[in-house]
C-alpha cells in the first residue's frame, strides 16, 4: 500500500432484473442498496468495487443495486484527470451519521448494523447486505424512462405501493441516474481489479452517480399507509460531459441507468428499491453502426498491431453481426466480423487480430463498417476511424548488449517491467517487483540482456499504484542503454499506470566490420507463396549458417540446423502448402550476424 489510509433498453440490464411499472402489489423482501463511497485516486477503492460487484453476482434478479459516489479527498482531479463528483456525492456523505472516515466505506440502505455510523468497510458489506435481503419490505418500488435520442431529455416514471403501513407518516422517494464503463484512471486498478482495468492501463468505472433526479434526499410522500400509490414523474436533460473546466468527462447515453429507492426518514434508512429499463425515441434509422476511438501502440517497429476500437449501435435494431474491412498504408483490406449483441446506443469494445505490415516512416491505419446485420451500413458518415500519425520507431540500439538502470522511487514494491521480443512476444528480461525504502529517496537497480541485432523488442514499464516513480516520494527515473555509453531511451518515470516503448538493434548492432559482411543478402520468391517458396541466400565468406521459419504465435515451422555453407549462393526449399495462411518469419543465422525476411503465405 502507498501513503495514504420493440423496446430498446440501456447497457447493463438485463430485463428479468428490473421492476418495470407497475410496482407489485405482493410483500417482498427489501432490495439492498449499497452506497460506495470512492475515489479515482484511493489505493483500495478498486478492491471495494471488486467486492460489490461480487455482492450483485451473488445476488442476481435485481436483488442488490449498487451506487458508486465519488466524493471526499481521493475524488479530488489532479491535472489532466476527470472530475466525477457531484454535489449530491458529497451532500449524501454529510448525512449526520454516515461516519466516513476513510476510503472506501459503504452504507448499506443508510442503516446502522453495529456502532453508530451507517458507513462501514468494505470488509462488512456482504454480512450487511445479507441482513438486509432476509427482511420484509412494507412497499415496493418500480421505475421506468424514456430517453430521446436527439434532445438528450430522459423522463423517469417511478412509483412506490405500500403492502403495509410505514411507521413514520412521511416517507421519502429519490430518483438517481447512474452510468457504466465510464473510462478514466484509478489508482490500484490493476492491482486489485484487473478485470475493470483496459490493457491501455485506464479503468472502466461502474454505477457511478451522475445525478440525483428528484432533490438529493427525494420527493416527499404523505400516504404511506397499506394499498396506498405514490406516483412520481421527473425530466432531466443529459450534458454531453459531465464536470468542469479542463476536468470534464463524457457521457455515453447507452450505458446509463436508472434506480429508484425509497426512505423511511428524509435522509436515511432506505427500505427498498429498484432499477428500470430505459426506452430510447426518436432513433432515426433502424441500421447504423459508428466506429470511433481507435487505440493503437503510440509506435511502430516490426510492422505488427493488434488494434482497439469502440463500435456504438446508432440505430433501433440490436446488432448482431458487423463486419468492418481494415488496412495499413493503403495495403489489400483484412475483414474482421464481429458477432454477438449490441443494443441500441450501447458500445462494443472491439479488438482486431494482429494485422502484420511493412512499416513505413509513418504509418496510417484505415478501419471501415463495411456490413451491419448483413447489409451495407446505410448510415456512412460515422463509419471510418482512422490513425494517421503512427510513426516507425527511432529507438535504434547499435550494441546487441543492452542494459536496463532503473531508479526506483520509495515504494519499489509498485515497479515492475519487462523487455520482449515483438515478433515472438518471447521474454527477454524482466525486473522488479522492489523492495520499498524506509523513507523517500531512489535506489538503482541496473540489469544487463542481451537482443539479437535487427530485432524489434518492446519495453513495458508499470506501476501498479498508478503514479510512476517519480510524484514526491524520490526523483525517480529509468534509461535503456546500448552497450556502454549509448542511450536508447530514458524517462523521467511520470508515466502514471506504465507505458510501453518500441525499439530496434540495428543491422550491424554488435559486429566488427569483418563479421557484419558474412551475408550479402536473403530474398525470398513467389512472395506471398502459394504452397512453395525459395530462400536465397548469398555469402561473401564461409560460415556456419542455419534456416529458422517461425510463425506468428512464434512457434517453428521449418528449421535447418546450422551447416558449413562456402561463399556464393544457397538455395533453401520451402514447403508452404501444409503451412497456415498468414505471415512467417524466415531467419538466417550465421556464427556473427542475423538477417530475418517476411513470408507471406495465401494459398
Amino acid at each position: 500500500m502507498k501513503k495514504h489510509l420493440l423496446t430498446f433498453f440501456s447497457a447493463g440490464f438485463a430485463v428479468s432484473a428490473m421492476a418495470q411499472l407497475p410496482a407489485s402489489t405482493s410483500p417482498q423482501t427489501k432490495v439492498a442498496v449499497l452506497e460506495e463511497f470512492t475515489g479515482i485516486n484511493c489505493t483500495w477503492c478498486p478492491d471495494g468495487h471488486k467486492i460489490a460487484n461480487q455482492i450483485k453476482a451473488a445476488n442476481p434478479s435485481g436483488k442488490v443495486l449498487l451506487v458508486n459516489i465519488h466524493t471526499g479527498g481521493f475524488a479530488n482531479p489532479s491535472a489532466g484527470q476527470p472530475d466525477y463528483r457531484t454535489a449530491e456525492g458529497a451532500a449524501i456523505m454529510a448525512i449526520p451519521g454516515m461516519g466516513v472516515t476513510g476510503f472506501p466505506m459503504g452504507a448499506v440502505n443508510r442503516a446502522v448494523f453495529s456502532g453508530t455510523a451507517m458507513a462501514t468497510s468494505r470488509t462488512a458489506w456482504t454480512a450487511n447486505v445479507g441482513t438486509v435481503l432476509t427482511q420484509t419490505s412494507y412497499v415496493n418500488v418500480a421505475c421506468q424512462a424514456t430517453l430521446d435520442v436527439n434532445t438528450r431529455v430522459i423522463t423517469v416514471d417511478a412509483q412506490a405501493y405500500y403492502t403495509a403501513n410505514s411507521p413514520t407518516s412521511n416517507n421519502f422517494l429519490t430518483i438517481a441516474l447512474l452510468e457504466d464503463n465510464v473510462v478514466g484512471p484509478q489508482v490500484g486498478g490493476a492491482s486489485l481489479n484487473p478485470t475493470q482495468t483496459n490493457p491501455d492501463g485506464s479503468y472502466n468505472h461502474q454505477h457511478m452517480l451522475r445525478k440525483v433526479l428528484t432533490p438529493t434526499f427525494g420527493n416527499t410522500i404523505t400516504t404511506t399507509s397499506s394499498g396506498s400509490t405514490y406516483n412520481t414523474q421527473v425530466s432531466y436533460t443529459i450534458p454531453a460531459l459531465y464536470g468542469a473546466g479542463t476536468a470534464t468527462n463524457a457521457c455515453n447515453i447507452g450505458n446509463l441507468e436508472i434506480i429508484a429507492f425509497v426512505t423511511e426518514n428524509s435522509q436515511n434508512k432506505i427500505i427498498s428499491g429498484a432499477s428500470g429499463p430505459i426506452q430510447f425515441t426518436g432513433i432515426a434509422n433502424a441500421l447504423d453502426a459508428g466506429v470511433a476511438n481507435l487505440k493503437v501502440d503510440n509506435m511502430v517497429c516490426a510492422g505488427i498491431s493488434a488494434p482497439e476500437f469502440k463500435m456504438t449501435n446508432f440505430g433501433a435494431a440490436t446488432l448482431t453481426n458487423v463486419v468492418v474491412a481494415y488496412n495499413v498504408n493503403g495495403g489489400t483490406p483484412q475483414t474482421y466480423t464481429w458477432t454477438g449483441n449490441c443494443t441500441s446506443f450501447q458500445q462494443k469494445t472491439i479488438n482486431l487480430p494482429n494485422i502484420n505490415f511493412t512499416p513505413a516512416s509513418n504509418n496510417t491505419l484505415n478501419i471501415n463498417v463495411v456490413t451491419a446485420n448483413g447489409v451495407a451500413d446505410p448510415i456512412t458518415s460515422n463509419n471510418n476511424v482512422s490513425k494517421t500519425t503512427w510513426p516507425l520507431t527511432n529507438l535504434i540500439a547499435n550494441n546487441i548488449n543492452m542494459q536496463m538502470n532503473f531508479t526506483q522511487d520509495r515504494y519499489g514494491s509498485e515497479s515492475t517491467w519487462e523487455v520482449r521480443d515483438e515478433v515472438t512476444n518471447a521474454l527477454i528480461t524482466s525486473g522488479g517487483p522492489y523492495t520499498d525504502l524506509a523513507a523517500n529517496g531512489t535506489a538503482l537497480q541496473t540489469k544487463t540482456f542481451t537482443v539479437n541485432q535487427n530485432t524489434c523488442f518492446k519495453v513495458k514499464v508499470n506501476d501498479s499504484y498508478g503514479d510512476g516513480i517519480n510524484a514526491g516520494y524520490g526523483a525517480g527515473n529509468y534509461r535503456i542503454l546500448s552497450g556502454a555509453t549509448q542511450t536508447v531511451y530514458s524517462s523521467n518515470g511520470q508515466y502514471g499506470p506504465g507505458e510501453l516503448n518500441y525499439m530496434k538493434t540495428s543491422l550491424t548492432a554488435g559486429l566488427n566490420a569483418e563479421s557484419i559482411n558474412v551475408f550479402s543478402g536473403i530474398s525470398l520468391a513467389p512472395n506471398p507463396s502459394n504452397g512453395f517458396s525459395k530462400l536465397n541466400v548469398d555469402m561473401f565468406q564461409n560460415d556456419n549458417v542455419s534456416v529458422t521459419v517461425f510463425n506468428q504465435l512464434g512457434q517453428v515451422v521449418y528449421e535447418v540446423s546450422a551447416k558449413e555453407l562456402s561463399a556464393g549462393n544457397h538455395t533453401f526449399e520451402l514447403n508452404t502448402q501444409s503451412w497456415a495462411d498468414g505471415l512467417y518469419n524466415v531467419t538466417v543465422k550465421g556464427s556473427n550476424g542475423t538477417m530475418t525476411k517476411k513470408l507471406t503465405v495465401a494459398k
